[in-house]
């Protein structure tokens, strides 16, 4: 799949693929990571979605991959970790940083209860904030 989505991305210079405790934690379970704080905006759009599961190595699992990376800079992949793409190592490395962070955030929150979202109008807004702020690209 990293071979696959650096071909049909031109954007895509770098890819993390990585099994980190918390994203994987939501991985198992399904779960996109909804947008429970602006910086949900760098990786470009309102959730990172989850891929759905196909076994490691397989053309299956890159379908799934690249429906999930459409539009986004990462995606779980359900019973297995993350992948991050950016246009260079650091900026995909950073994103992955953050992703991990996003992912405890979120963690965290089911632990307490009920996450809130922020609905589509404060997304637009994160959005429209980083596109002069450096962190999207």
């Amino acid at each position: 799949f990293h071979l696959d989505l650096m071909k049909e991305r031109d954007d895509v210079q770098a890819i993390v693929h990585a099994h980190p405790p918390y994203c994987t934690s939501l991985a198992i379970t399904h779960r996109e990571i909804p947008a429970i704080h602006y910086m949900m905006a760098a990786f470009g759009g309102n959730t990172i979605r989850c891929a759905d599961y196909a076994t490691f190595g397989t053309a299956e699992l890159s379908a799934h991959v690249l429906h999930a990376m459409r539009g986004r800079s990462a995606c779980l992949m359900a019973n297995h970790g993350i992948l991050v793409a950016g246009a260079n190592l650091d900026k995909a490395m950073w994103l992955a940083v953050e992703l991990e962070t996003l992912a405890q955030q979120y963690f965290n929150t089911l632990l307490i209860g009920d996450a809130t979202v922020l609905d589509d109008e404060a997304m637009a807004e994160a959005f429209q904030a980083f596109s002069g702020y450096g962190l999207q690209g």
